[in-house]
């Protein structure tokens, strides 16, 4: 692979989101990579400045050897490993069993329900005024004027919200009725409801009251975070960036920008290197959008300068109007097993970083694997990894329950380098002044140069998955878990 090694100074570019799409969940990655190096960069955001070195950096390591594991949590490795996680928070949702039945059972999902249906009691018995004004917000933004019939219903809500679940249900059915936006895109596997027609309603309630109640644990009543439960008007792409360059954490170059009308080159552009280049809409999710441009027209490709990124991105619809990055494609790993047998190694790292009473921590680290093309949302298999051994340890089988019935095959497979990127993600979330910025989901990879982010969620879907998994979790979140825009009731 070629690199681009730009003469060039620093360069100043203002960035400013739009809200425009929903962003919801988790982003994903992609693979094939090009090496690179980039010049310094300063991006202003809300007239905020994050200086920070883009691309490689020899302060980040070496890569795959830097966190001198034998596998075992002791020594230095192992401090540093204990000092990165959520204490009580961390090990009960690494070893996470369901208290009845099996995961997604009608006794689970009904469980996970009333957890979550027990907390929105809590809020409104400890924070009744802040919890009124979260869900007046909360039910505009999501159903309109019918949302303000919604809050006369505050002393009830959870019921109410289970019965427009019922409704949205029924009218699945009906002829000509849109999918749910959880199952447009090829993250679908993360929200399939379970077999049992009984399980599968009693967990559609849950997704409705887990992430009310969920989001008001985490946020408050911030308007902003608010507005982040549907779509990012802030964190787009260009803001993760931000984040990881403060934190000096790799990722994978960017060559261009699509202000959706135009291409613009970043850096040394696309003309540079030898790489295909990934097309990613700034405020999309679920990898809805994200496209692949192969280069070299000469050997069958798409393109070979700006102007025929150009061509490809006005040529497409979902790109119209919209904002976009384009940076190089990466490919995980050829030294490290991150997938089972038959499977290539595309992959993703789901790093959950949380504000707790203690600081920024590391709440889970998930794997996304098993890919059946080149993106990790395509996945077939969940795993959790502990970050003190970096070792996969157990599947993500209380995730979804798509996830609970796979065939788990990397058990015990260690995957170095996530103790480092653990590190980086905790220091990008604690970059961010976004006072209500409470828990973030990272994508990365591992790449033979180590690992590689790329991108940083709100995690307002993520984690209530993991606040309601059981009643002792639920109990140490309302102990543990505190950010400037969620006060814990004492």
């Amino acid at each position: 692979a070629k690199s681009c090694r730009p003469d060039g100074g620093s360069s100043t570019r203002l960035w400013s989101g739009s809200p425009t799409t929903p962003s919801r969940t988790s982003g994903g990655s992609s693979a094939c990579m090009c090496q690179a190096e980039t010049p310094a960069e300063t991006v202003t955001i809300n007239q905020q400045s994050v200086m920070a070195t883009n691309g490689r950096s020899a302060r980040n390591g070496s890569g795959l050897g830097d966190s001198h594991s034998n596998g075992h949590s002791n020594g230095k490795s192992g401090s540093m490993a204990e000092s990165l996680t959520a204490g009580n928070l961390y090990h009960m949702a690494l070893e996470a069993k369901p208290v009845l039945g099996d995961w997604f059972s009608i006794a689970d999902t009904a469980t996970r329900l009333g957890l979550a249906i027990l907390a929105f009691y809590r809020h409104l018995l400890m924070q009744p005024l802040a919890l009124l004004r979260f869900a007046h917000s909360w039910n505009l933004q999501w159903y309109g004027w019918k949302g303000v019939l919604l809050t006369l219903y505050l002393p009830i809500l959870p019921f109410a919200l289970m019965a427009a679940e019922l409704i949205k249900r029924a009218g699945e059915y009906l002829p000509g009725a849109e999918p749910d936006w959880k199952m447009k895109g090829p993250g679908r596997v993360f929200f399939q409801r379970p077999d049992s027609f009984v399980a599968s309603i009693l967990w559609d309630f849950y997704l409705a009251v887990s992430v009310f109640s969920g989001s008001f644990l985490q946020y408050g009543d911030d308007k902003m975070a608010l507005v982040h439960t549907l779509y990012d008007e802030i964190c787009v792409k260009e803001y993760w960036y931000t984040l990881l360059d403060a934190a000096q954490a790799r990722r994978p170059r960017q060559l261009a920008t699509w202000d959706g009308r135009a291409a613009h080159d970043v850096g040394c552009g696309v003309a540079s290197g030898g790489c295909n280049l990934v097309a990613k809409i700034s405020d999309s999710y679920l990898g809805i959008g994200d496209k692949i441009l192969k280069r070299g027209k000469a050997a069958g490709g798409d393109f070979d300068d700006l102007d025929d990124v150009q061509r490809l991105l006005e040529a497409d619809p979902q790109y119209a109007g919209k904002q976009a990055v384009l940076c190089e494609f990466v490919s995980p790993s050829k030294a490290v097993t991150v997938s089972s047998e038959g499977f290539s190694n595309v992959h993703s790292l789901d790093i959950v970083t949380t504000r707790t009473k203690s600081g920024v921590k590391v709440l889970t680290v998930l794997l996304w694997t098993d890919c059946s093309d080149w993106s990790s949302h395509s996945c077939e298999a969940g795993y959790l990894i502990d970050v003190h051994s970096e070792t996969i340890v157990a599947p993500t089988a209380w995730y979804s329950p798509y996830f609970a019935k796979q065939n788990s095959k990397l058990l015990g497979v260690r995957l170095p380098g996530v103790r480092e990127a653990c590190a980086k993600a905790v220091a990008a979330h604690e970059a961010s002044e976004l006072p209500w910025l409470t828990t973030v989901g990272w994508d990365a990879m591992i790449t033979d140069d180590g690992v590689y982010f790329f991108e940083g969620n709100v995690a307002a879907y993520r984690t209530p998955r993991r606040i309601f998994l059981t009643p002792s979790i639920t109990r140490a979140f309302f102990e543990e878990f505190r950010g400037e825009g969620s006060p814990v009731p004492s």
